[in-house]
């Protein structure tokens, strides 16, 4: 059985490594110097807040001086589970550019929602539906930001 601190320190420094990744991706991005909100500015703000994050947690952890609890691996149905969420975000993404970042957010929360509680299909729907318009009305139309739009682009 592995330590909880462990997989703690390992998660974060993984984090903060794909916090880093993400920065360094976002720095590749270019745009008009007249936009109200550059391209790369969400980006680079997921980008430091998962650094700082996966940081956090593994410095946590590593000063951490308590009984440290053994961790166990997930039963089959864990892995079930998270290889469907993998396979929801592969989707995710894939399915960005031709139906648009609204539309994808939805139907992403919708099914990971509704995946993970089976019994409440009107909530999962519900707040895949919300969360499409936010995205759009707050990432796309109030701040301006170049999100793919499919359908909604005409």
């Amino acid at each position: 059985m592995r330590s909880l601190k462990k997989c703690d320190i390992v998660a974060g420094a993984f984090i903060a490594l794909l916090g880093a990744v993400v920065i360094i991706a976002a720095s590749q991005i270019r745009g008009d110097v007249d936009e109200r909100l550059p391209p790369r500015a969400l980006p680079y703000a997921v980008g430091f807040m998962t650094l700082a994050g996966g940081l956090g947690l593994a410095v946590k952890s590593y000063r951490f001086r308590g009984e440290d609890p053994g961790v166990q691996w997930p039963e089959k149905d864990g892995w079930v589970r998270i290889g469907v969420n993998l396979l929801l975000l592969a989707l995710f993404t894939a399915l960005m550019d031709p139906l648009g970042m609204p539309i994808t957010t939805g139907l992403y929360v919708a099914g990971a929602i509704w995946y993970m509680d089976r019994k409440r299909i009107l909530t999962a729907l519900l707040t895949g539906a919300g969360s499409a318009v936010i995205v759009y009305y707050l990432f796309i139309q109030l701040l301006g930001l170049s999100f793919p739009l499919g359908p909604l682009a005409g």
